[in-house]
């Protein structure tokens, strides 16, 4: 028998900047033995929940366990995954295509076995009876993943997944992409799941296949999730039709009157859209009116049918006080706040006078304007600390190796100090440059390119591909750490790696590098293929823009400040 899955008090941020919840305070058991469903809309959170039970999102606030374990443990300062949870259960992404990066079928089940170190022969009788389980042939096992059709990559997923023979199976919409059979065998995997003793939490839009073999149902809506109902009460949400459904639970909320008198002697059970839109602004606008308790219990087709046509008292009732930035910060970086020409223009004068600077007090007074001037965008900086981190200490290595003496062995700093100052001078301009990649999108960068050059066509100069090539390498800089990405999270969803998230282990480094290297080429492949669609490479001679880059009062105010630092520094590099 499984153990069950305990939730308290989870919380957890969006990655980057944005630092808004995506989850708020859950508070779940999912018992053992049970299939519970997760319902809700797109971008409920119903992914975020299944990844972070798996591990693969870091949690902000609040504790997970599987059973009497933790799913992350403390070392000193620092929290660590608890290999023992991840070796059992067992995640299914929503796309299954985002987990392959193996060159066979065979090496993709062979990895998601790999940490449970199992023998040759046992493998091989585990990957044959998971194949059969799944409906997929032997003959396939020598196939690319990438190859094989929607369905059968779904049915690789969930061979992938029977093979390590979890506790508990984490399933992001198994149907999408089944066929008829397909689904069948699902239903009778998790059915046999369930009769061993196990496990299913199944986050899915598919009632009609996966609701009679629902234990429970729970509901997630704005970051949060109502508690699973019982299995009567899913069975009794079924039998009635869902917009009946969803009528009884507004009125069982209050949120609407009693049905009028006029309307029972005949006509639509039910009222008009706009009808129910009414009532509920009117009971809205009343003082101190609260709709949908936070303690409320929805299940089966009444959750489903709450969530198609109950919308607005979801998102008043689950509303969570925003955590991101302030509403003036948001408008200061959005990515079409500037003016592409005139952030290029900032960027070559700040560097220009940090270049200036000749001691290490000039390059400490450049280093604190430059971080003056940075303090507006430090959101958009604090995804790299990482490499600002790891560039510091090359800088301390290098400060360290050109210093030190052995004849006798002692430390000259006026050695060492060149080295400070021509890469701490990297460094600065390095940190100047970090943002712009947010700053500007590569559509812009584009135009802004073509608008300010574009008469050099007129000598044959192929400046509108020269834009489109810069165009694609910063939209291929987020690809490239996109998909590092991806094999972190693949790492620790199926290789159980327990180091920090978003990072893929040493160990598994040689396993993974070939594959990223083939990944990014199909990247570029597809890229090429979707320009080519689009009818990039056959510019007009004189091209229609849907638009013009214009400067406007915010790219003065960046520029005048630029300037006036630039200046500071320049007299300051003068006068000392």
């Amino acid at each position: 028998m499984s153990a069950d899955w305990m939730l308290n008090g989870v919380s957890v941020s969006a990655d980057g900047a944005d630092k808004r919840l995506l989850l708020n305070d859950v508070n779940l058991h999912f018992k053992a033995g049970q299939i519970t469903l997760l319902l809700g809309r797109n971008g409920a959170g119903k992914s975020t929940l299944l990844e972070t039970m798996a591990g693969i999102r870091t949690l902000q606030e609040g504790t997970i366990g599987l059973g009497d374990d933790s799913l992350w443990v403390s070392t000193g300062h620092r929290k660590k995954l608890n290999r023992d949870v991840m070796l059992r259960f067992g995640i299914s992404m929503q796309h299954a295509e985002s987990q392959w990066f193996a060159s066979t079928v065979r090496e993709e089940l062979l990895y998601s076995l790999k940490p449970y170190r199992l023998k040759g022969e046992e493998a091989n009788r585990r990957m044959e009876y998971a194949l059969a389980e799944a409906g997929l042939a032997t003959e396939l096992l020598e196939r690319d993943p990438w190859t094989l059709s929607g369905g059968q990559q779904r049915r690789l997923t969930l061979a992938c997944l029977l093979a390590c023979e979890p506790e508990w199976l984490l399933l992001d919409e198994p149907t999408a992409g089944l066929d008829a059979d397909g689904v069948r065998r699902l239903c009778a995997v998790l059915e046999a799941h369930r009769a061993a003793g196990r496990g299913a939490v199944v986050a899915t839009h598919d009632l009609d296949a996966l609701l009679p073999l629902a234990d429970a149902v729970a509901v997630v809506s704005g970051g949060t999730v109502r508690e699973a109902a019982a299995a009567a009460a899913v069975a009794h949400a079924a039998a009635a039709p869902q917009a009946l459904c969803a009528l009884a639970e507004l009125r069982a909320e209050a949120a609407l009157p009693p049905l009028a008198p006029a309307r029972s002697g005949g006509g639509a059970p039910w009222p008009e859209p706009r009808e129910v839109a009414a009532v509920l602004a009117a009971e809205l606008m009343r003082p101190g009116r609260v709709l949908g308790g936070a303690g409320a219990v929805v299940s089966g087709k009444v959750a489903d049918a709450k969530l198609l046509t109950g919308a607005i008292v979801d998102d008043i009732a689950n509303k969570q006080p925003y955590t991101g930035p302030s509403l003036a910060a948001t408008e200061l970086l959005r990515p079409d706040r500037f003016d592409p020409r005139a952030l290029i223009l900032v960027y070559l004068v700040l560097a220009a006078s940090i270049f200036a600077q000749r001691t290490l007090l000039e390059l400490s007074l450049a280093a604190i304007v430059t971080m003056m001037l940075l303090v507006p965008f430090r959101t958009l900086i604090w995804p790299w600390v990482r490499v600002i981190r790891a560039y510091a200490v090359l800088i301390a290595i290098l400060c360290f190796i050109g210093g030190v003496t052995f004849t006798p062995l002692s430390f000259d700093w006026t050695k060492a100090l060149p080295i400070v100052l021509r890469l701490g001078k990297l460094l600065l301009i390095m940190l100047l440059g970090m943002p712009m990649l947010k700053l500007m999108t590569p559509f812009r960068l584009q135009r802004s390119i073509e608008q300010s050059f574009g008469w050099l066509s007129r000598i044959n100069v192929p400046i509108h591909s020269f834009a489109l090539l810069v165009t694609l390498i910063f939209r291929f800089i987020p690809l490239l750490t996109g998909e590092w990405e991806r094999f972190a999270k693949l790492a620790h969803a199926r290789g159980k790696a327990v180091t920090a998230l978003r990072t893929v282990p040493f160990s598994m480094l040689q396993s993974v590098m070939i594959p990223y290297v083939r990944s990014i080429l199909r990247l570029a492949e597809q890229m090429a293929d979707a320009l080519e669609a689009r009818g990039f490479g056959y510019t007009k001679r004189k091209p229609t823009y849907g638009f013009r880059l214009r400067f406007g009062r915010s790219d003065a105010i960046l520029f005048i400040a630029a300037a006036f630092s630039s200046v500071l520094l320049f007299l300051i590099a003068s006068v000392l």
